[in-house]
């Protein structure tokens, strides 16, 4: 049986990583440790929403209209996405991807 989303090792050290982020931060205060858990609900929940997109497919029987329809976990993972992304800006992360050239850039 596999385990749950919350008992892995990514969900264990992603909170942690959140945490200690905070912590270097000094934002301690339980606010921002419950925005922390609100986050990982919502990974918990995309989580499951890939999942089930990778085992049903992109495409679904409605059984009541006898026809393919479009996995609705994968609106709801967007939505889920969304959310997290408010959160984690809400805390102050950033998202440290590849910089483009600009105005700033040394030569």
């Amino acid at each position: 049986m596999a385990k749950k989303p919350e008992q892995t090792k990514a969900y264990k050290e992603l909170r942690q990583s959140m945490m200690d982020s905070l912590e270097a931060r000094g934002m301690v205060e339980a606010a921002y440790a419950d925005k922390v858990r609100e986050y990982m609900n919502f990974w918990v929940q995309l989580q499951q929403l890939e999942a089930d997109v990778a085992q049903r497919g992109v495409s679904v029987l409605d059984e009541k209209r006898g026809m393919m329809v479009e996995n609705r976990s994968i609106s709801l993972a967007v939505q889920v996405s969304r959310q997290m992304l408010a959160i984690y800006a809400a805390l102050g992360f950033k998202d440290e991807g590849p910089r483009q050239g600009g105005e700033d850039d040394e030569l």
